[in-house]
Order: C-alpha cells, then sequence, then structure tokens
C-alpha cells in the first residue's frame, strides 16, 4: 500500500515512529494514546507499528498506508468500527497481500 498521498501526513507519522523509537525503542503507533509506552511495548503490544489493526483488518488508523486517493482501507473491518463509520466502505485495492493475522479476527 503507498503511503499517504498528502506528504505531511506521511512526514509527520514518521516523525512520531521515529521519537517513539528513540523514547521506547520500538516504532509506536504515534496516533494511539498510551498512557505507559514503554509497557505498551513491553505487555500486548497492540501499537506498535504494524499495529493489530494493520495485520487484521489493513487498517492504518495514522493514515500512513492508505489507498493511492488517502483513504484507508476499511473493507475488512468490523461493521461497527469507527473506522468504517468515518470513511464507508474502502476496498483494499490488493486483496491478496498483507493482513498477517487475520485468523486472530473473531
Amino acid at each position: 500500500m503507498p503511503a499517504h498521498p498528502d506528504p505531511q501526513v506521511t512526514e509527520g507519522v514518521v516523525s512520531g515512529l521515529a521519537a517513539n523509537m528513540e523514547q521506547v525503542g520500538r516504532p509506536l503507533c504515534p496516533c494511539n494514546f498510551s498512557p505507559d509506552k514503554q509497557a505498551e511495548v513491553d505487555g500486548n503490544r497492540e501499537w506498535v507499528c504494524a499495529c493489530d489493526e494493520m495485520k487484521q483488518f489493513k487498517f492504518c488508523h495514522c493514515l500512513l498506508f492508505v489507498t493511492e486517493e488517502g483513504l484507508p482501507v476499511t473493507e475488512h473491518l468490523p461493521a461497527d468500527h469507527e473506522g468504517r463509520q468515518v470513511y464507508g466502505m474502502v476496498k483494499d485495492p490488493t486483496p491478496d497481500l498483507g493482513r498477517e493475522a487475520r485468523h486472530r479476527v473473531s
């Protein structure tokens, strides 16, 4: 999947990932709040990039990985997920790629 077509979005997310690499040694998602970043890295790792949502649903909350139109893929999200509610149905342009954790989706 391409990076966001707006270079400022890409730069902001990459800068946040880099800052978290310096702080906690892992690319912790800068777009999700973690009250204890180190605990997130050491514990469940839900927000370590590529995050669980990306691995399961191919949905990038940060909008770093998007379609060519700059929209996040929402096709694989549950119908009641906020991403689906905000962006509607956005088809996966490369359905055969990614989602290595799709087996964890209930």
